[in-house]
């Protein structure tokens, strides 16, 4: 449970000036952003807690806020892998694209605004 200590020190200095909740609610996770409160505020370090960080952190990543309570990821090649780690993305479905991509699970598919067409399901090497 060490690490999730320290998980809550990150969203503790993020929760300062009350966009954390502001965002929280937007993002529909103002409920276990307030789970997480009372747990910290009981001294409750247990599974449930992880739980919910780990759908704090889902949320504000969906969002495009990724490492809320555990950091920025950086990826790094396995010895002897051939892959290259990737995202997938909804992108856009014009056969000269634009950069545009949105994240998968953020709702129902987009539409591009100016064809109407569905963005298509991509996969995005980093």
């Amino acid at each position: 449970m060490e690490l999730v200590a320290h998980r809550i020190g990150r969203l503790c200095g993020q929760a300062s000036g009350g966009q954390l909740r502001e965002h929280a609610e937007r993002y529909g996770v103002l409920d276990v952003l307030d789970r997480i409160a009372d747990a910290i505020d009981r001294g409750r370090v247990d599974r449930r807690l992880e739980e919910d960080l780990d759908l704090l952190d889902g949320a504000f990543a969906r969002h495009g806020i990724d490492g809320l309570t555990t950091g920025v990821r950086g990826f790094e090649s396995w010895l002897g892998g051939g892959g290259h780690p990737t995202v997938v993305a909804w992108t856009c479905p014009s056969p000269r694209s634009c950069p545009r991509a949105m994240p998968i699970g953020d709702g129902e598919r987009p539409v591009c605004p100016l064809t109407g067409s569905p963005f298509v399901e991509t996969r995005i090497p980093l």
